[in-house]
C-alpha cells in the first residue's frame, strides 16, 4: 500500500541507499533511514513506522538491543531482521520477541520485496480484524441502548399516561381523590425524572462510547451507566 513508513536501521551507507532507492522508493513507500541502532531506536519511537527494517550486527547498539527496548517501550511494530548467512540461529531466536521475518545478506530485491509484503500484508490483515471488530461492537451497543433506553422510557411513560387516565377519569366523574391525584402527580413526576435522565444518558452516549469501546474493543455497559445516573437523580 503506497505510502506506508518503513525504518531502515543499517550501519552500511550502501545498504540504506539500495534498499531505500531501489527497492522502497519504486513500490511507493516512505523511508526514514538510521546508520545505527541508537539512532534507529529514536527514529522508531519518533515516528512510529509501519514497518522496520532492522540489521542484526551494528556498532553501539546492535539489532536484538533495539529491538528488546522497543519491547519495553510497549512498541509493537513489526520487524524484518537483516542478518549475515551463518547467523539465521540468532534471528529465529528473536521470533519470541515478535520478529516477523528475517532476510540473509545479500539478498535481492525480490526476497527483499516478497519479505515487506508478507509483513505488512498480515499488519494490514490485522488492522482490518481490529476495525471489523469495532464496528460490530458499536453494532452491537447501539443495539443494546435501544433495547435499555426502550424499556426504560416505555416503563416511564406507561407511568404517566396511567396518572393522567386516574387524573382525568376523577375529574370526569367528579369523584377527585385528594390523596390519589398526589400520589399520581408524585409517581408521575418520578418517571418524568426517570425520562429526563434517560436523555441525559443519550446525550452522553458520543463521550461514553470514545471511553469505552473505541480504543480497547469492550462493550459500552448502558445499564450501568443509566443507573448510575439514575442514582444521581434520586
Amino acid at each position: 500500500m503506497a505510502g506506508e513508513t518503513i525504518l531502515v536501521v543499517d550501519d552500511s551507507p550502501e545498504i540504506l541507499k539500495f534498499v531505500s532507492q531501489y527497492v522502497l522508493a519504486p513500490l511507493g513507500y516512505q523511508a526514514i533511514l538510521a546508520k545505527d541502532g541508537v539512532k534507529g531506536l529514536e527514529a522508531a519511537l519518533a515516528h512510529n513506522p509501519d514497518l522496520i527494517l532492522l540489521d542484526m550486527s551494528m556498532p553501539r547498539m546492535n539489532g536484538l538491543q533495539v529491538l528488546g527496548e522497543l519491547r519495553k517501550a510497549e512498541n509493537q511494530t513489526p520487524v524484518i531482521f537483516m542478518t549475515m548467512h551463518g547467523s539465521e540461529n540468532i534471528a529465529v531466536e528473536v521470533f519470541r520477541l515478535g520478529v516477523r521475518d528475517y532476510i540473509a545478506k545479500p539478498f535481492t530485491i525480490e526476497e527483499l520485496t516478497s519479505a515487506i509484503d508478507r509483513a505488512l500484508n498480515e499488519e494490514r490483515l490485522q488492522r482490518e480484524r481490529q476495525e471489523l471488530s469495532r464496528q460490530l461492537i458499536a453494532t452491537e451497543t447501539v443495539r443494546q441502548m435501544v433495547v435499555t433506553l426502550s424499556h426504560y422510557l416505555n416503563n416511564s411513560l406507561s407511568i404517566v399516561q396511567g396518572g393522567l387516565e386516574v387524573l382525568d377519569e376523577e375529574i370526569r366523574s367528579h369523584k377527585l381523590d385528594f390523596d390519589t391525584s398526589l400520589q399520581v402527580i408524585h409517581d408521575s413526576k418520578q418517571s418524568l425524572k426517570k425520562i429526563k435522565t434517560v436523555m441525559r444518558v443519550l446525550q452522553q452516549l458520543n463521550s461514553i462510547e470514545d471511553k469505552s469501546y473505541l480504543g480497547s474493543l469492550r462493550m459500552v455497559d448502558i445499564e450501568k451507566a443509566l443507573l448510575e445516573e439514575l442514582s444521581k437523580a434520586d
